[in-house]
């Protein structure tokens, strides 16, 4: 590869950090599933604990799968080096704890995720350091929070669950103004869709348990350091004053990573929430489809969105997809037009309507995580943020009305469809696109030839002079056809009958809920079951077989 060739995103998400294996040849990354290193001799040993030398020593520090992870990581968001963390708030609190202590001051964003606004109103506080909580979307007040006391400014790129865009560039100018480093939670975007360091951040944080691992099977975190920001001055001491238990290293003389190595040698070394190798294998694999899942999310949440502002039973919808956003034009400069996967709404009813919403979807997932695969619904006030009180429940964004979805990678045909009916018993109120019944049934009964709601077992449709040749479609898809001369030579339980249009007269009785497919003549007999008139179900599955059917249900 030539010196001057540059790799885009989309194959460093594949290759950054990592080569095949020297020894083995393995093209994935192995998992050293190990816990310490065998050292050349004594001289090797002394120059790594000294850090004469780089080196493993202790996978608690430094592990060769989290560190394929971490360079893969650091590649993406252009900085000089990373460490990975056995979680998100691992991440957060280390990169804090690497710059404040007790008579310390924070500046965050009052719009944060519940757990990290728990951190900073009563975790930090109780060691001494002190946060202020300010409007983020206001930079005259981060800069008047300010004081000869702060350590940093703290802010995520999309807050949640309020969804504003944090405008970096322009908090970046006030933090630097004051000498104070810029902190970003870029989770809700990841590294794919911006890179906060170069608008300006100093370090970002992640949670990579969220779109990043992407499968709701792994939890981690990061810290990155841009190596732009100089600690060298009276305000972060720590980094020139002689650290003992490296034989009076300063961390300052090691330049550019001077913040990421006094996190990894100094804290990662002492509190030991490290990143597991099995999980950064899981972390490295998800970051090899993120290109493609972040599209998919993006697509899926913007048509939802767009669902949700036209049903009646909704208030508000909040998603920077949205032009009605007031954070769209932000969104437009930071995140490339892929406005993530997070919508809140207000559900019409409050709060009870909220939990009557959530205990009724089946697709949909009830938990409290985000950036999954699967989509994911939860109520903040009751759950996510149930331990803040009310004045801090607004501060943070949160109302009693407010339902948060986390869009997966489902079609968004089901999506829509699950939200939909849990809105309607919620609600008593359903979109005015809702599919009939018959549109519902047909799709049912002719998308698949089996029924796996209880086991596997074949649809079964009978026919009343249907001729072969029509026939054969149907059975060659899989379905169980069963030719009668009457209803009455049933004796098997059936899905559907279809009839020939010159059946003059229908002898004996069709079951409640059966699906018939007839003509406009003989429907006026069947009063109890789901009629479908004028369609072959051949064709029908056929159609369904090819692709040919819209983003909509089939007309019926």
């Amino acid at each position: 590869m030539s010196k001057f060739q540059s790799l885009q995103a989309e194959t460093i998400l594949l290759h950054g950090g990592q080569e095949p294996d020297p020894s083995t040849g393995s093209r994935a990354v192995p998992i050293y599933q190990t816990t310490s290193y065998v050292f050349r001799d004594t001289e090797h040993a002394q120059n790594l604990f000294g850090l004469a030398e780089p080196g493993n020593i202790y996978s608690r520090i430094m592990n060769p799968t989290v560190d394929a992870f971490e360079q893969r990581i650091t590649q993406l968001e252009d900085g000089i080096g990373a460490v990975a963390t056995s979680s998100g708030m691992a991440a957060i609190t280390l990169a804090i704890l690497n710059i404040a202590g007790s008579g310390d001051e924070i500046v965050a964003d009052s719009n944060l995720y519940g757990g990290t606004f728990n951190l900073f109103a009563n975790t930090l506080p109780r060691y001494g350091i002190n946060v202020k909580f300010v409007d983020g979307t206001d930079p005259q007040a981060i800069d008047d929070a300010i004081t000869d006391k702060t350590k940093a400014v703290f802010g995520e790129i999309i807050t949640n669950p309020s969804l504003y865009v944090f405008d970096i560039e322009k908090v970046s100018e006030v933090a630097h103004k004051h000498g104070v480093p810029l902190i970003i939670d870029n989770t809700f975007a990841t590294p794919y869709v911006t890179k906060p360091l170069t608008w300006g951040a100093d370090i970002v944080v992640h949670s990579a348990t969220k779109w990043i691992g992407g499968h709701g099977t792994t939890i981690g975190g990061v810290v990155v350091d841009s190596g732009r920001f100089d600690w060298n001055n009276d305000r972060f001491q720590d980094f020139a004053e002689p650290d003992e238990s490296y034989n009076g290293l300063k961390y300052v003389d090691l330049g550019a990573a001077a913040y990421i190595t006094k996190l990894r040698v100094q804290l990662l070394r002492d509190i030991g929430a490290s990143l597991s190798p099995q999980n950064a294998f899981l972390l490295l694999q998800g970051l090899e489809t993120l290109h493609l899942r972040i599209k998919q999310h993006t697509d899926n949440a913007l048509q939802l969105a767009k669902y949700l502002q036209a049903h009646p039973a909704v208030e508000w919808v909040n998603y920077p997809g949205l032009e009605e956003h007031p954070s769209h034009e932000l969104a437009g400069k930071y995140l490339k037009q892929s406005f993530g996967s997070i919508i809140t709404f207000g559900i019409s009813g409050g709060r009870e309507a909220g939990r009557t919403l959530i205990d009724n979807v089946s697709l949909w997932s009830h938990v409290a995580n985000v950036g999954d695969a699967k989509s994911l619904i939860i109520h903040p006030a009751s759950t996510t943020h149930q331990q803040l009180n009310e004045d801090d429940l607004a501060l943070s964004g949160v109302t009693e009305e407010l339902v948060r979805l986390s869009v997966g990678l489902e079609s968004i045909d089901d999506i829509i469809a699950d939200l939909d009916q849990a809105i309607e018993k919620a609600t008593g109120k359903s979109h005015t696109n809702k599919p009939t019944q018959e549109e519902i049934a047909v799709q049912w009964l002719l998308h698949s030839p089996f029924d796996r709601s209880n086991g596997v077992r074949k649809k079964v449709i009978a026919t009343l002079q249907i001729d072969q040749d029509q026939l054969a479609p149907l059975e060659t898809l899989g379905y169980e056809v069963v030719p009668v001369t009457s209803l009455r030579d049933l004796n098997t339980e059936v899905d559907a009958i279809w009839f020939d249009e010159t059946v003059q007269s229908i002898e004996g009785e069709v079951p409640t809920d059966t699906i018939v497919f007839a003509s406009d003549r003989q429907s006026t007999a069947l009063k109890d079951a789901i009629v479908i008139t004028n369609q072959s179900p051949a064709k029908i599955a056929l159609q369904l077989r090819n692709g040919e059917e819209s983003r909509q249900p089939i007309k019926i």
